[in-house]
């Protein structure tokens, strides 16, 4: 797999440090499950950031600190899940949200060739996914605030640029874009936004309010 578009370093450091959002939190694990060279970026983080760490002075624990620890080695550690194999088309991290098969999920359609799963994820920030078949795509649309997108399976092109599987598109409000399909297999992305979108037209304003974009 050839990555040619990937995670600001903003970004990556925030995952590591523990500071993102739970959303993006799974888009950054799910890229690093594809991409060797971001899960070294994010190892060279978590370095720097114990070494900090290490010269800080030690404080008093909370009472239940040793039982806190206890109940998350239950938990798979992010480093387990971000590196494992893929078994499916659907990264490690994303399976726990999804299962191993996007053709078991509960699509729902918006427009022709065009459907959404929502992914239930802690916070303001939102996680979903899209599907779009070869010539279908997102209504042309900035942005209130940030949006990220990773391909999962196919690719998509809009005024930005061409995307495939593995790939991170990162839209701020200055990106005015219209995503569209690739021909192929059916373009599936795991998207990612902390504000809702500026649709331009009115029959997109009210299908993007309805369901939530």
């Amino acid at each position: 797999m050839s990555i040619t578009h990937h995670p600001g370093e903003e970004l990556l450091i925030a995952y590591a440090s523990g500071a993102a959002s739970d959303a993006v939190s799974l888009l950054v694990a799910s890229h690093l499950s594809l991409c060797p060279d971001c899960r070294a970026a994010v190892s060279r983080a978590e370095a720097a950031g114990g070494t900090l760490l290490a010269g800080i002075a030690p404080v008093a624990l909370e009472r239940d600190a040793y039982q806190s620890v206890l109940a998350r080695l239950d938990k798979p550690s992010a480093e387990i899940l971000r590196s494992a194999k893929i078994t499916s088309e659907v990264p490690a991290p994303l399976q726990a949200y999804v299962g191993g098969d996007f053709g078991a999920l509960d699509w729902r359609h918006i427009t022709a060739g065009l459907a959404y799963f929502p992914l239930p994820t802690k916070g303001r920030t939102r996680a979903r996914l899209i599907r779009a078949y070869p010539g279908a795509g997102v209504a042309s649309h900035s942005h209130r605030g940030e949006e990220w997108t990773l391909v999962l399976t196919g690719s998509f092109t809009d005024a930005t640029g061409n995307y495939r599987a593995g790939d991170v598109q990162s839209a701020t409000p200055q990106v005015r874009h219209k995503p569209v399909a690739d021909p192929g297999p059916a373009c599936i992305n795991l998207v990612v936004t902390d504000a809702p979108l500026i649709f331009e037209g009115l029959l997109p304003k009210i299908v993007g309010r309805f369901f939530g974009f």
